[in-house]
């Protein structure tokens, strides 16, 4: 009894510790690949950033409005609840009531919605290193990425952008000016001066925001003004003049932390995966870098994908037609926000806790995880088997495919492949076999927690019961 009551004594002080580590928590959503859920459904994503301290949302909603002046930029997209009936407006209130900012995201010349303009217009299409035209290219919406050199494309870029500001969203707190992480245009205009041509843009839509809302927030990356090479292109950024009032935004694989400019930014944040693709170590690890780089906000990926595959996603044909299953949770029906199903709540919680305390003990969080997921009822080995349970759930997972121990579809295409070695069925049977003995050890369930621990490694396994799918994975296949 005197150790329980020490533990919770604990757990009291680190819920009271001060929750300052970050001026900045939240999550960087795409909206525009959420199709599926409508205002309530928003509105309770919004509440659950709330309820793990957030009060930030990076909301990526180009190509889910339903602009007027350009219909193709959502034309693809029309079956998003927010094309039938938009309601965004009423969800950046919501937020606000939540003490929640909202910022607006979208890539310039690049990604969802706009990259829709080039099938009307491919004469703006950037060109590549080849001197050809670029491929096309997407996630959920292909197209083609701008050239910025072309004066349509700024004009284009201008427009689209102000209708989203200031005729649908203007009670949105600014914008997430995201660079593209995977082209730029290589043409005799852009090529090395290709960022320069990129902020020309971007100084422009900069300045008429802050004319009209003078402490609106603006996120941009370094490669406007840091001069350091950027990640994957082979090309340096531009070293053009730092306006303060520009917040920065950095990650490992597209815009590495530049300090100095960090020193000077209104704030800065560090985007990773983690919470969206990983486990809670990574969660912490990512907390520490936020901190150790000197961001003053931690604002990682809860991407959680529906729309339903128009092409071979990440080069997979076996996606194409199929609707994605959002965090590799294939229980949900397609309606179903998956944010509060218990593994998600798994990663919640970490970053929860390690936003607020990066220092924070992994063996806290482990106590506070049993605590929330299945109060007084909480072991270690009850702990243990949702930490297990949700690394399974991400093993191998991507931003477009399942794990393969939650699809035996994706297991079929890696042996259509000649990818399925000895080697890997072997580790997704030791997977499963870890997962068998979680099923067998809480069959009599004595909290709602333990239920779900239950029911979702149940579902797993039933995956691999059909005749069909066990052959796959069987050791001499």
């Amino acid at each position: 009894m005197l150790s329980l009551l020490i533990t919770l004594l604990t757990l009291r002080c680190v819920d009271a510790k001060s929750e300052d580590a970050f001026a900045q928590r939240g999550y960087y959503i795409t909206f525009m690949r959420m199709p599926t859920y409508d205002l309530a459904d928003w509105k309770k994503i919004v509440d659950g950033i709330h309820d793990d301290g957030g009060n930030t949302l990076l909301l990526w909603v180009a190509g889910a409005f339903r602009s007027p002046k350009f219909p193709i930029t959502w034309r693809y997209n029309a079956d998003h609840e927010n094309i039938r009936q938009d309601f965004v407006r009423a969800l950046i209130d919501h937020a606000h009531s939540k003490g929640i900012k909202v910022l607006l995201g979208f890539t310039p010349f690049g990604y969802d919605g706009v990259n829709q303009y080039s099938l009307e217009h491919t004469n703006l299409k950037a060109i590549g290193k080849d001197g050809k035209p670029v491929q096309p290219f997407g996630i959920g919406c292909w197209g083609f990425n701008l050239c910025p050199s072309k004066p349509e494309s700024q004009r284009f870029m201008l427009e689209y952008t102000r209708e989203m500001v200031f005729d649908f969203y203007p009670n949105a707190d600014g914008l997430l000016i995201e660079s593209s992480d995977y082209a730029i245009c290589h043409c005799k205009d852009c090529g090395e001066h290709f960022f320069e041509r990129e902020f020309e843009f971007v100084r422009r839509i900069s300045n008429e925001i802050w004319a009209k809302k003078p402490d609106a927030t603006i996120v941009v990356f370094p490669h406007y003004f840091s001069g350091s090479e950027v990640p994957g292109f082979g090309v340096k950024a531009a070293k053009l003049p730092f306006d303060p009032r520009w917040s920065l935004v950095f990650s490992p694989h597209s815009a590495h932390p530049e300090p100095a400019l960090i020193k000077r930014a209104k704030s800065s944040l560090w985007w990773d995966d983690s919470p969206a693709l990983r486990t809670p170590n990574e969660i912490r690890a990512g907390a520490r870098r936020a901190k150790e780089i000197g961001a003053t906000g931690y604002v990682p990926s809860l991407e959680a994908f529906t729309f339903v595959a128009t092409e071979a996603e990440e080069g997979q044909s076996w996606l194409k037609g199929r609707r994605q299953i959002p965090l590799g949770f294939g229980w949900l029906e397609p309606g179903e926000p998956p944010y509060n199903e218990l593994p998600m709540q798994v990663q919640r919680i970490a970053y929860r806790e390690f936003s607020r305390n990066p220092d924070l003990p992994f063996e806290t969080y482990k106590q506070i995880l049993g605590r929330d997921l299945f109060g007084s009822v909480s072991t270690p080995r009850l702990i243990d088997d949702a930490l297990n349970l949700q690394a399974i759930l991400n093993f191998q997972r991507t931003w477009c495919q399942p794990s393969p121990l939650t699809s035996p579809e994706r297991v079929r295409a890696m042996k259509m492949r000649g990818e399925l070695t000895s080697q890997k069925r072997s580790d997704y049977r030791a997977a499963l076999d870890r997962l068998k003995n979680i099923e067998q050890m809480h069959r009599e369930s004595r909290s709602s927690g333990e239920k779900e621990l239950h029911r979702i490694t149940n579902w797993v396994l039933n995956l691999w019961n059909d005749k069909e799918a066990a052959p796959l994975i069987a050791p001499n296949n």
